[in-house]
């Protein structure tokens, strides 16, 4: 069989994917064990790894996520799929802990708004707010979250006063998520996988 260079493995536990098939049926797709291996359960029959999102609940009374029959935990899972006005769709969606939703609103605004070409989008710069340690503390960690900005954004993102630390970062690390998307104009698919990514590719024919 063919061989694939592919680069060792590093720790991670959410994985994003999008894909169009040639009748237009689109799948937008997230999954995520959330700690490491998960629960640590597996299930016998398909030795499919069993996710512990459940972290997400509050064993405290009254707490807005507190454990209870019928919720469900919250968590930042968002993969998206929209229409834009004139027509065109769009699958995308990111990993990326507590920066998820900060991800897709910078993606949201520069395809939606501007009117960006979804390429250029991907790669743009990003910023996110993030807590002191896991990627999971940003509204909850024993201190404060920082403005963390990506090396290639302009020199004014790193100065503006919101009231935050603010921290510039490498450029094109997975700190900023791995982010891709689909965009499908009737006619072509128009698609960009994430340089940010360890691995990954936009592929079609």
């Amino acid at each position: 069989g063919a061989e694939v260079d592919a680069p060792p493995t590093t720790d991670g536990d959410t994985t994003y994917l999008c894909t169009v098939e040639r009748g237009g049926l689109a799948v937008s797709l997230i999954q995520s064990n959330a700690s490491g291996f998960g629960s640590g359960l597996v299930e016998p029959s398909t030795a499919i790894n069993v996710q512990n999102r459940g972290l997400g609940f509050s064993l405290q009374e009254g707490h807005p996520a507190e454990l209870a029959p019928g919720r469900r935990p919250p968590h930042t899972l968002s993969p998206a799929l929209a229409t834009y006005s004139d027509g065109r769709r769009i699958v995308f969606g990111t990993m990326g802990g507590d920066a998820q939703p900060q991800i897709l609103l910078q993606l949201a605004a520069r395809l939606f708004h501007h009117g960006e070409r979804v390429g250029s989008a991907v790669a743009a710069p990003r910023w996110v707010l993030r807590g002191p340690s896991t990627g999971f503390d940003t509204w909850d960690g024993d201190a404060p979250p920082s403005l963390v900005v990506e090396g290639h954004a302009p020199d004014a993102w790193a100065t503006a006063p919101f009231g935050y630390a603010i921290r510039r970062s490498d450029s094109f690390t997975s700190e900023f998520g791995h982010a891709h998307a689909i965009v499908d104009d009737g006619e072509a698919l128009h698609a960009a996988a994430d340089p940010r990514a360890v691995i990954g590719a936009a592929a079609g024919r």
